[in-house]
């Protein structure tokens, strides 16, 4: 049987801050509440970094904080995935190169100087958790615009490229991926990249539940099943996801977790569900199913 680890994708979600989850002494300490999270959860995703670039000394904070053995998995910034960016959100150096300096510019508005300049202060700043042994996966989630076509498969050729060295999971929002599943599953492996399973509304514009690894390493990002508001429009992210996963579908998760597990090595479950407690409350009960106690370090000095 695989190593199952089960997590979030947010220790911050300001959501998650209001509700009352984190104990009053530790919920606006960045340090404490890294450390109380890590008493229940041996892995988190980082969901930052696809908004804004990360900064090294953060990330070096990150590695600090947390155990021997606690891993992050780190989100591909927007401009990676095709889905663009913010300009507010780059530095000012790089903003300057935009042809607009505020607002949303989509992919093809954004300079390849620019992009380039990006992939390099991305790698810069991971270097602290790679070091530290604490960097599990990098997370391209490509968005439902992306199809199954010729310039497709080329990004991924390219992206397999450029993350060399880096374990890098690739997460499918377009369904018609998996109409042709048996040629995107042989691609995948030939580049080296994790697939993604997701756990997703019965919805006909969200992608269906492939359990099928591509690596020695299987990730499952459950997003909740939320059919309503799959489609949109959202003002904030959690509102696609906004979902409390009840008993009998977390048993259906921890049988999905096991026929993961006995196809991989390393299991990863994340819950991306991240209004208020749903996301923590529903990893929690998965973790209870499937017999996994607190992490080994939740009674030493990070707890």
């Amino acid at each position: 049987m695989a190593e199952i680890r089960v997590g979030t994708a947010s220790w911050t979600d300001p959501t998650l801050l209001a509700s009352g989850w984190y104990p009053p002494g530790v919920r606006n300490h960045p340090e404490r509440r890294l450390r109380y999270y890590a008493r229940h959860f041996d892995t988190v995703e980082v969901d930052s970094t696809f908004y804004a670039l990360p900064r090294l000394e953060v990330a070096r904070k990150w590695a600090e904080r947390t155990p021997e053995g606690f891993l992050f998995h780190v989100k591909a910034y927007s401009a990676f995935t095709g889905h663009g960016l913010e300009a507010q959100a780059l530095p000012k150096d790089l903003r300057a190169l935009l042809p607009q300096k505020e607002g949303h510019l989509s992919q093809r508005e954004v300079p390849e100087e620019v992009v380039e300049e990006a992939w390099n202060r991305f790698f810069a700043s991971l270097a602290p958790l790679r070091e530290a042994g604490k960097l599990g996966y990098l997370h391209f989630g490509l968005p439902p615009w992306t199809e199954p076509k010729p310039r497709s498969f080329r990004y991924l050729e390219r992206l397999a490229e450029r993350t060399q060295g880096y374990l890098v999971a690739v997460e499918f929002r377009n369904p018609r991926w998996y109409t042709a599943w048996g040629f995107v599953k042989r691609e995948l492996m030939r580049l080296g990249l994790a697939h993604v399973s997701v756990d997703a509304p019965p919805h006909p514009e969200a992608p269906p539940r492939v359990l099928e690894p591509t690596r020695e390493v299987a990730v499952l990002r459950c997003h909740g099943r939320n059919a309503e508001t799959w489609k949109g429009p959202h003002q904030k992210p959690y509102e696609r996801f906004n979902w409390r996963y009840s008993e009998e579908e977390l048993l259906d998760l921890a049988e999905a977790t096991r026929t993961l597990a006995a196809q991989a090595e390393r299991v990863f479950v994340i819950f991306n569900n991240n209004y208020g407690t749903q996301g923590v409350e529903a990893a929690l009960g998965l973790k209870r199913l499937l017999g996994l106690g607190k992490p080994p370090w939740a009674e030493g000095p990070f707890s």
